[in-house]
C-alpha cells in the first residue's frame, strides 16, 4: 500500500505539467514556506509568532506612498539601503503609481519585488488637511477572525480520572482595527486543547506620529533595539543561517500574534528629540507561569502557556514580573548608535537548582542588562554590532556582523556572536544556535548569488561553541553547520531547487553527525494549478530516513476558491533521522510537523473569498497513519491507535 502511494506521487507532477507555460503568482503560502524552510526553526515558537505578525502586515499592507522607515524595517528582506532608495524615488519623482515601478530601482531585484508585492499597495497619501479626529480615523479597517480546530480521536488525558479538565477543542478569537496612520488596536482570546475556559487574553492601543511621541503603546507590546543582545522581541526569530538578519531590531511594536509568554504588558512609548535623536520609556508588569520547590522559590519558568491538569493550573501566573526600562537612539545618514537597558524584579526568589548545566541560570529576584549598539549602511557594504553587559551575574555579550555586496549578483555576510556563560537577559533575542542568548560563541558565513539570470545559490558555514556544559553534558562542547542550496528556473514554468545540509553537535552519548538533502520541483498551469514534489532524506548515527511529498494547489477565482491537497510518506529508521514536512496551512497559521517510523500524511483544506474579499471561510482536514505502532505519544497524550485525525475551521470578516 505505501510503496503504491509513492508511486503516484511521483506520478502526479508529470500529469499537472502538461500544458504549462509560467509559474502562478507569488501568494503568502509561496513565502510562508520560503520562510519556513530552515531545520533550524522547525519547533521554534517564537518563529511562528513572528510568522503571525509577518501574516499580520500581509492582510494590512502599508501604502508604499506613506510608509515610514521603521514600518518598512518590519519586513525581514529589506535593508535600510532598498528602503532609502523607495523613499528618495518618492522624494524625486513623486508618488510610485503603481508597485512595478520599483523594478527600476537598481537594489530591489525579482525575489524582493514578489515578496514586497504581498506587503504592500501603492495609494494615495491621507489629506493633511482635515480635522485631527478626521486624520486619527481616516482609513480604518476593522478585522474579525476565529479558528477551532477540531480532534476526531481522544488522547488518554480527556478519558482517564485527574487528566484534563476541559474538552480537546482548540479555539481562539482575533480582532484588529488597522489602516490609519496614527491609530491601531487588537483583541485576542485563546483556548488551548484541555483547557476549561479561554485562559489566555491580550489587548493593545497604538497611536502613531502624533507630533513629537512618534509611537506610544498601551496593553501588550514587544520592543527590540539593535542587534538584539539586550532587548529582542523576547524571541529569537528575526533571523536564520540562510538569512541573517539585514538590519536593526524596530524598536516598539503591538503584540499581534498568539504568542502566551513572549511579550510585555504595559505602557511604551516612543519621543523624537529632534537631531536624529529619540527616547525609549518601558513600563511592564505581567504574571507569569512557573514551578516553585518547597521553600516557594522558582525552579523554571514556563514557556508553554498550557493550564489543562490541576498541577498546571496551581502553576499558572504564580510569580510576578515587573521591568522598567529606556532606549536612546540616534540616527544621521547612514550612521546608527543607541544604548538600551532594563531593571527587572521578581516577586519570587529565582533559584533553579544545582545541576550541572543549571548553576548558570539567573538566581535571585532583581535583574538587568545595558547595552550599546552602532550600525552603519552604504551601498555595498553594511555593518552593524552590539555589545552588553548583564550586572547580576557579571557577564558579557557581544554580536557584530558585516554584510559585503562586491558584486552586483553577489553578497557576502559575516557574523560574529560572543554570549558569555555568566550573560543573561530575559529579554534577548539575538541570532544565536541556542533560544536563549547565552554560553554561546560562535562565528557564520554565508554567501549568496545568482550566477547566472535563471540560477539562484545560497551557502553558510557556521562554527559554534558552548563553554559551559549543557543540558546531559559533562563537559564544553563544539559544532559544525554546513549548507549549500540551489535554485533553477528551468523553464519558466518549472523551478528546481536542492539543498545539502549537514551538521555535528554533541549529545549526551558523544558528538551526532547529521545528513540532509531535500530536492523540490514546483510546475504550474495556466488554470492557476501549482504542482510541487518534495524529497526528504536524512541520514544520522547509522540511521536512514526518507520522505517524499507531493501537494496541489488550484485556484478557481471564478468562485473565489482555494483547494489545496497534499500527501507525505515517510520511511524512519528512528528518531534521529526523523523529517519535517511542510504542510499547507489555514490562512493564518503555520504548519510544519516531524514524523518518525512509517507513515502517511494526507491533507485537504479549502478557503472560500468573497468577491469583496469581506468574507473568507476555510475548512482543513489532517490525517497521519503510522504503519509501525499502534500506540502514539505517551502520558496524557497518548493515543490508542495508529489513526490520527484533525478538522479545522476558519473564519475571516473585514469591513
Amino acid at each position: 500500500m505505501l510503496r503504491f502511494i509513492c508511486c503516484l506521487i511521483l506520478l502526479l507532477p508529470a500529469i499537472g505539467a502538461y500544458g504549462q507555460d509560467s509559474l502562478s503568482v507569488y501568494t503568502w503560502e509561496d513565502f510562508l514556506e520560503a520562510y519556513t524552510d530552515d531545520e533550524e526553526h522547525t519547533e521554534d515558537e517564537a518563529w511562528e509568532a513572528r510568522l503571525e505578525e509577518l501574516k499580520q502586515l500581509h492582510d494590512q499592507p502599508l501604502n508604499i506612498n506613506t510608509a515610514t522607515v521603521d514600518e518598512l524595517l518590519q519586513l525581514p528582506f529589506l535593508t535600510e539601503e532598498q528602503i532609502e532608495q523607495i523613499h528618495a524615488d518618492i522624494y524625486l519623482n513623486g508618488a510610485i503609481r503603481h508597485l512595478g515601478m520599483l523594478r527600476l530601482l537598481r537594489s530591489i531585484d525579482d525575489d524582493t519585488w514578489r515578496k514586497l508585492l504581498l506587503f504592500v499597495y501603492a495609494g494615495e497619501p491621507a489629506p493633511g488637511n482635515l480635522p485631527f479626529k478626521e486624520r486619527l480615523l481616516h482609513g480604518i479597517r476593522h478585522t474579525f477572525s476565529s479558528r477551532t480546530d477540531i480532534p476526531l480521536y481522544y488522547r488518554k488525558g480527556f478519558v482517564v480520572r485527574d487528566g484534563y479538565v476541559g474538552d480537546p477543542l482548540y479555539h481562539r478569537i482575533k480582532y484588529q482595527l488597522s489602516g490609519s496612520r496614527h491609530l491601531a488596536a487588537g483583541l485576542r482570546v485563546e483556548k488551548d486543547p484541555g483547557e476549561r475556559y479561554f485562559d489566555t487574553y491580550g489587548a493593545y492601543v497604538m497611536f502613531s506620529a502624533l507630533g513629537r511621541a512618534d509611537k506610544i503603546v498601551a496593553g501588550d507590546y514587544r520592543a527590540g533595539f539593535g542587534e538584539g543582545v539586550v532587548m529582542g522581541a523576547n524571541g529569537n526569530a528575526w533571523g536564520s543561517k540562510s538569512m541573517p538578519p539585514s538590519h536593526q531590531q524596530t524598536g516598539l511594536r503591538p503584540m499581534t500574534s498568539m504568542d502566551e509568554t513572549r511579550f510585555l504588558r504595559g505602557i511604551a512609548a516612543t519621543f523624537s528629540l529632534g537631531r536624529g535623536w529619540d527616547i525609549t520609556l518601558m513600563g511592564s508588569h505581567r504574571r507569569l507561569d512557573a514551578t516553585l520547590d518547597e521553600e516557594g522559590r522558582v525552579h523554571t519558568l514556563l514557556q508553554t502557556g498550557l493550564h489543562r491538569t490541576s498541577a498546571e493550573r496551581d502553576r499558572q501566573r504564580n510569580v510576578a514580573a515587573s521591568l522598567a526600562g529606556a532606549h536612546l537612539g540616534w540616527k544621521h545618514g547612514g550612521w546608527q548608535a543607541g544604548c538600551t537597558g532594563y531593571y527587572q524584579h521578581f516577586s519570587c526568589l529565582l533559584y533553579p537548582g544545582e545541576q550541572l548545566h543549571r548553576r548558570i541560570y539567573p538566581r535571585g529576584r532583581h535583574f538587568g542588562a545595558t547595552g550599546i549598539h552602532y550600525a552603519y549602511s552604504a551601498p555595498i557594504i553594511r555593518l552593524a554590532g552590539e555589545t552588553a553587559f548583564s550586572p547580576s551575574q557579571g557577564g558579557w555579550a557581544s554580536l557584530n556582523r558585516i554584510e559585503w555586496m562586491f558584486h552586483r549578483r553577489w553578497s557576502a555576510h559575516l557574523l560574529q556572536r560572543f554570549y558569555s556563560y555568566r550573560y543573561h537577559s530575559f529579554q534577548s533575542g539575538a541570532f544565536g544556535e541556542n533560544s536563549l542568548n547565552q554560553n554561546e560563541s560562535g562565528l557564520l558565513l554565508r554567501l549568496k548569488g545568482n550566477p547566472w539570470p535563471r540560477w539562484q545559490w545560497l551557502a553558510y558555514a557556521d562554527f559554534f561553541y558552548h563553554p559551559w556544559p549543557r543540558y546531559q553534558l559533562q563537559r564544553s562542547s563544539r559544532g559544525t553547520d554546513l549548507s549549500a542550496q540551489s535554485g533553477w528556473q528551468c523553464t519558466p514554468a518549472h523551478l528546481l531547487e536542492a539543498r545539502y545540509q549537514y551538521q555535528r553537535k554533541m549529545y549526551a552519548d558523544g558528538y551526532l553527525a547529521h545528513h540532509r538533502i531535500k530536492v523540490r520541483w514546483t510546475a504550474a498551469s495556466r488554470r492557476s494549478c501549482r504542482w510541487q514534489t518534495t524529497l526528504l532524506l536524512h541520514r544520522a548515527d547509522g540511521q536512514n530516513g526518507w520522505g517524499l511529498q507531493q501537494t496541489v494547489r488550484a485556484d478557481l477565482a471564478q468562485w473565489g476558491l482555494r483547494l489545496n491537497a497534499s500527501c507525505a510518506a515517510f520511511i524512519t529508521d528512528g528518531y534521529n533521522c526523523r523529517l519535517s514536512f511542510y504542510d499547507p496551512p489555514l490562512y493564518a497559521s503555520v504548519c510544519t510537523a516531524t514524523y518518525f517510523g512509517q507513515g502517511i500524511v494526507p491533507s485537504l483544506s479549502c478557503r472560500w473569498t468573497s468577491a469583496d474579499n469581506r468574507w473568507m471561510v476555510e475548512a482543513k482536514y489532517r490525517c497521519c497513519r503510522y504503519f509501525d505502532r499502534q500506540v502514539q505519544s505517551s502520558g496524557l497524550q497518548t493515543i490508542m491507535g495508529p489513526w490520527k485525525q484533525d478538522a479545522s475551521i476558519g473564519l475571516v470578516v473585514r469591513w
